[in-house]
């Protein structure tokens, strides 16, 4: 989808046009920005899936990808599949440590650019993933997102394996082997809704949730918006019922989406306005599909400054 012809920021003279343009039309818009931002991980902060990459460090990689794609896609709840995998993998704390490398390794395009402006923007952002926590974590506070507002699924392991004797030592805790996982809302396909109200609590404002997967689309009830991510996986489902969808590789159209065009005023003559420029011209540009007549146009009218 293509909204009118081509508006590319991030040049000199787009940059003064988006200026003028905001500080002039910011009064008409009614897009309203949103205060809690919900993203969920694999394939959409990292371009993997982290129990995929685990399942191919001990050549398990088809079998435990096959029941990946079929819960991600909805074809089966996470509750059918998720116990079957790590039994099939039996990771250790080690090997957790390397899937934490790997989502630094492959973060998606603009993910940390994406993550800065918003923080400098002050919003609050939390991770809702159907993970492993302690690499989810350890990738969230890399980010610079609070441990305390990541949620991820905690596993126990073996104290007794190898040379348990020598607990206390690294290399022992390193080399603890799965044992079992706590059972709750994010080993269900439905779980995400229960964390998401959860981490909320009493805070204050509109809450928008980002992610690739079926898990991620239960959470449209207690959220004032989904945006589908299909910059890594696209997945049908997700994309016919999401109200925004992203189809662009990169998060940026997430920033223009997330702190509208009062947003975009703070950040001008800010190392985070090329980002949020980027963002604007994807979403304009083909990056991004709004179902809604009526939320469409209202996007087009708060971030092209001649647009009735």
């Amino acid at each position: 989808m293509r909204w009118g012809s081509q508006f590319v920021f991030g040049t000199v003279e787009s940059i003064k046009l988006c200026s003028w343009g905001f500080h002039h039309a910011m009064k008409d818009t009614r897009w309203t920005s949103f205060d809690l931002i919900f993203f969920d991980c694999d394939s959409t902060l990292s371009t993997i899936e982290g129990i995929d990459e685990l399942a191919r460090l001990k050549g398990k990689e088809w079998r435990v990808g096959v029941l990946t794609e079929k819960a991600m896609n909805g074809d089966l709840d996470l509750a059918e599949v998720y116990g079957k995998r790590l039994q099939a993998i039996r990771p250790t704390r080690g090997q957790l440590k390397a899937i934490e490398e790997r989502y630094w390794e492959t973060l998606v395009p603009d993910a940390q650019a994406v993550i800065d402006a918003l923080r400098f923007l002050g919003k609050q952002i939390f991770i809702i993933s159907g993970g492993l926590a302690e690499p989810v974590r350890g990738f969230g506070k890399r980010l610079g997102v609070s441990p305390e507002q990541i949620r991820a699924v905690e596993l126990e392991y073996n104290e007794l394996s190898g040379d348990w004797w020598r607990y206390y030592e690294p290399q022992t805790q390193h080399d603890q082997t799965y044992l079992d996982y706590n059972e709750g809302p994010l080993t269900v396909s439905s779980g995400k809704p229960r964390i998401i109200n959860e981490l909320a609590g009493d805070k204050r404002g509109r809450r928008l949730m980002v992610g690739d997967g079926a898990s991620d689309l239960a959470t449209r009830s207690v959220v004032d918006l989904f945006v589908g991510f299909g910059g890594v996986v696209a997945r049908e489902k997700v994309r016919d019922q999401s109200e925004v969808f992203v189809q662009s590789k990169s998060l940026a159209p997430i920033l223009p989406l997330a702190a509208g065009p009062s947003g975009y005023a703070r950040v001008i003559g800010t190392p985070h306005q090329a980002v949020f420029g980027l963002g604007i011209t994807l979403a304009l540009n083909g990056g991004m599909i709004v179902k809604s007549d009526d939320l469409r146009q209202t996007f087009e009218k708060a971030f092209i400054p001649d647009v009735p």
